[in-house]
């Protein structure tokens, strides 16, 4: 079974699961199938880059895009796990895509059978700030020394009485945010789904593949629709992400090295 580009088996075959049925079916075949989900793409390869692969793949529902890479420095696992997981509230300080990452709980999903951490987002899309709750799991394999870390957009009922806390920081969050003018349209993201896969590099000691799809609802308005499925955009923000990601992994790994 290829695991995107690392080419490597799990222990036992590897399932995540999510709420969200496209989502889950969307992941499992990567994660199943690499090859046989990406046939039929549009694909290019770079080289001295941090990323080295991007994919755009046309479903009836929008794009699925996908970017890897090895980020040209010899990355721990672990730091590659930590930024993605737990310093994605940095992301602001490196790219302005990002405006806010806000960490709202964390603890065990035992109806997807994997730990897990709630933040808030808030994209600075140029035209308009686009916001969304998100649950991200993890899940390693020590055999292929490989980490999954899934996420979907999350929804009240799965945090019971909690909700209210979080909406309230959720509220909080978007009206003391700085804006650049003066009633800058906030539009909540309808869907959103994803996952990164951590694994060792060919080249570098880790490799990082990862993959999202965002859409809007009717009520976002054309532009939100439109412009979130633009493929130039789409790949503009998986290079601004990912570039801003391997910046955060430097800062940890440079600290570590003190």
């Amino acid at each position: 079974m290829l695991l995107l580009l690392a080419g490597l088996a799990w222990s036992e075959p590897v399932h995540v699961d999510l709420r969200q049925d496209e989502g889950e079916r969307v992941l499992n075949g990567i994660l199943g199938d690499d090859a046989s989900f990406w046939k039929d793409s549009w694909e290019k390869s770079f080289e001295d880059k941090v990323y080295d692969l991007m994919r755009l793949k046309s479903l009836e529902t929008g794009y699925v895009p996908m970017i890897s890479g090895e980020g040209l420095e010899d990355f721990a696992h672990e730091v590659v796990v930590e930024t993605v997981y737990e310093r994605n509230v940095w992301l602001p300080r490196h790219t302005s895509g990002t405006k806010i990452v806000l960490p709202l709980g964390s603890g065990y999903d035992s109806s997807v059978g994997a730990e897990y951490r709630d933040s808030f987002y808030v994209l600075d899309l140029t035209v308009f700030y686009a916001t969304f709750p998100q649950r991200m799991y993890k899940r390693h394999d020590p055999e292929t020394n490989t980490t999954v870390l899934w996420f979907e957009k999350l929804k009240p009922e799965w945090v019971g009485d909690r909700w209210s806390a979080y909406e309230a920081s959720m509220k909080n969050a978007t009206d003391t945010m700085e804006t650049r003018w003066l009633g800058s349209s906030i539009v909540q993201v309808d869907d959103v789904y994803g996952m990164f896969v951590v694994s060792p590099g060919k080249r570098r000691r880790s490799r990082v593949s990862f993959v999202s799809k965002l859409s809007f609802g009717d009520d976002a308005g054309w532009i939100a629709r439109m412009g979130s499925q633009m493929p130039g955009v789409l790949r503009s923000g998986l290079k601004s992400g990912f570039q801003a990601s391997v910046a955060i992994a430097s800062e940890i790994q440079k600290t570590r090295s003190l």
